[in-house]
């Protein structure tokens, strides 16, 4: 009676204490499916021992021993977990295994597909990863890059620990609300199986092929210098761009004054141009670009100045034409009436009509 009460005390404190009684090493393993495993089995004193498994399992040896291996070389059962014992089942201690296998696919797609994908609408998206374990262990992170290669981390999830070891398939969902900026980016999902230090290292992972996404969003008028007042000199050319972003791309449409002239516009209609710009074409220029979703209007304030230097210069030119002009008048009048009607006998001294004119001798005499 005193022996069966002392091997029960001494079954009992190994149960708690196995540690002292049996030691396994690995203390853990990590192994792929199908892949070989083994493990070795030590106790500090010879005795009878053994490993109790679906796979690899063996009897009591027929001698006592110090340490026993297990090892099998394909993994196939999912919850195998060999346990090694002593004679009588004084002591006994269950290797710590865990049998993985990479995911078949992993996969990005909409919950419900979106026709089209609007800015600031909300999406969810989904990362499917079939037939991965155990899927405890993995971890799904999406991501998105946008047109300037800038990747950004959205989300990492993580099943709760349920102790499923076969292999699963695992969904995970994300909410997304997209702005006009990511419109032309990508999204992806990755499941990485992070099985701790006695597993493959670093972890292994698997991405799902990148999604492009194709935002819509109303026009934003990105009008340089912006919409402002502004002054132009009479008689300049007013050349107004009013350039906008929108996915589809907008239309443009422009409002000014009604003593304007009609612009010319591009054909896009984005750039405005008048010539000659007169004091009255002086007010506001408001451009107007719409899509379907919406539009975006910029008004600028023109004040046509009058430039007085040119009137100046116009006055001053004016006054040398009618001085060139009167020079010219004056100058062929003088002519005409000055010399064109003279005659020599005008220019001879009169005679005394009773006088008369001897030459004598070289010499002029006058006889009354």
């Amino acid at each position: 009676m005193e022996i069966v009460i002392l091997v029960s005390l001494l079954s009992l404190y190994c149960d708690f204490t196995d540690a002292e009684c049996l030691v396994i090493s690995p203390a853990r393993l990590v192994v792929k499916y199908g892949d070989p495993a083994s493990a070795k089995c030590t106790f500090d004193q010879p005795k009878q021992m053994g490993w109790e498994a679906t796979e690899g399992g063996t009897g009591l040896t027929d001698k006592e021993v110090k340490f026993l291996h297990w090892s099998v070389d394909s993994v196939t059962d999912w919850n195998n977990n060999p346990t090694c014992f002593t004679e009588a089942g004084q002591c006994q201690k269950q290797l710590d295994i865990t049998v993985y296998k990479l995911p078949d696919s992993v996969s990005i797609s909409y919950r419900k597909y979106p026709d089209p994908m609007v800015e600031k609408h909300h999406y969810q998206l989904q990362c499917l990863v079939q037939n991965i374990a155990p899927i405890e262990r993995l971890r799904v992170t999406f991501y998105k890059v946008n047109t300037t290669g800038e990747q950004t981390e959205l989300d990492t999830q993580q099943k709760s620990k349920d102790n499923i070891k076969t292999p699963e398939n695992g969904t995970y969902t994300l909410d997304f609300t997209p702005s006009r900026d990511d419109d032309g980016a990508q999204l992806w999902c990755s499941a990485m199986l992070d099985l701790g230090p006695e597993g493959p290292q670093p972890p292994p992972v698997m991405e799902s092929d990148r999604l492009n996404i194709n935002v819509l969003y109303k026009p934003q008028i990105t009008m340089s210098p912006g919409c402002f007042s502004m002054s132009i000199t009479e008689g300049d050319t007013l050349s107004l761009n009013c350039s906008a972003k929108g996915n589809p791309a907008p239309s443009y449409d422009w409002l000014h004054p009604q003593s304007a002239p009609a612009p010319n516009t591009t054909e896009e209609r984005s750039v405005v141009t008048i010539t000659n710009m007169a004091k009255s074409h002086s007010g506001e220029y408001t451009c107007i670009a719409r899509n379907p979703l919406g539009n975006s209007t910029c008004t600028v304030n023109v004040e046509v100045t009058v430039n007085y230097l040119l009137i100046i210069a116009e006055l001053a030119a004016a006054a040398v034409v009618i001085i060139l002009f009167s020079c010219f008048i004056y100058s062929s009048y003088y002519k005409h009436t000055r010399m064109g009607h003279y005659q020599l006998k005008d220019r001879l001294p009169r005679r005394h009509k009773n006088k008369q004119v001897v030459h004598h001798n070289g010499m002029d005499q006058s006889f009354m």
